[in-house]
């Protein structure tokens, strides 16, 4: 990931977290009494279809360890809800088994966007810091020798003094 695609790629996570929040919103409506029509059932189509779409682009084009956006979870959890109406059928254990793992999957998003929001701003991670400085081990070699006495010293007194 380069700093030019960030813009994207941020875009893409801002998108992506938008339909996660839809995609809540149906549930809810799916667990409550209001009638479901067939325009919800194909919106409800339309944003699991984007979703798959964009989690699958953002998981391609970030690197999963330094942004874990729960991609597989995320496809889980589309697979099992084919309808609005699916959400009516669910036992009240399930329906809270089922927003708990939306919400894990919503805190992945939100943190793998908010880390992206973060490199829109110019922050340049460590990883990326030490490459163009010295590294700690370079640091420790280059201690100044007054330090190490100084420490040395205190140890002495710190020992004469125990043994007394």
């Amino acid at each position: 990931m380069n700093r030019k695609e960030i813009p994207e790629l941020l875009d893409l996570a801002q998108t992506l977290l938008e339909q996660w929040l839809r995609y809540r919103e149906y549930y809810l409506h799916g667990i409550s009494q209001e009638e479901i029509t067939g325009e919800d059932e194909a919106d409800f189509l339309d944003t699991t279809s984007a979703i798959a779409q964009n989690s699958r682009k953002l998981g391609q084009r970030i690197d999963e360890k330094t942004f874990p956006i729960k991609r597989t979870e995320v496809a889980q959890l589309l697979r099992a809800t084919t309808s609005i109406a699916y959400f009516r059928q669910l036992p009240d254990y399930d329906r809270t088994v089922f927003y708990k793992d939306w919400h894990v999957c919503r805190v992945y998003i939100s943190r793998a966007m908010g880390g992206l929001k973060f490199l829109n701003e110019g922050y340049v991670p460590p990883r990326a810091r030490k490459a163009k400085g010295k590294s700690p081990a370079d640091q420790l070699k280059n201690l100044p020798w007054t330090i190490i006495i100084l420490v040395a010293a205190l140890l002495g007194a710190g020992w004469y003094f125990f043994l007394r």
